[in-house]
């Protein structure tokens, strides 16, 4: 057994008033999904337009083959 841990930001984006996740990380800008009225999102912003709240690490259990 392995043990792996993925690790996402929850953010709040300040030009469209909503919370999104960070699913890549990036220098000066990540990817980011997010949902607004109804409608998922997933697109490249810049770093200095999300507000970072806290970090979420999921662990992964992975059987040896």
């Amino acid at each position: 057994m392995t043990d792996r841990y993925i690790k996402y930001f929850y953010v709040y984006i300040i030009d469209e008033n909503v919370y999104g996740i960070v699913t890549n990380f990036g220098a000066h800008a990540s990817m980011v999904r997010y949902k607004k009225d109804g409608i998922e999102y997933e697109v490249f912003m810049l770093n200095e337009d999300l507000l970072f709240i806290e970090d979420i690490s999921i662990g992964i259990e992975e059987e040896e083959i």
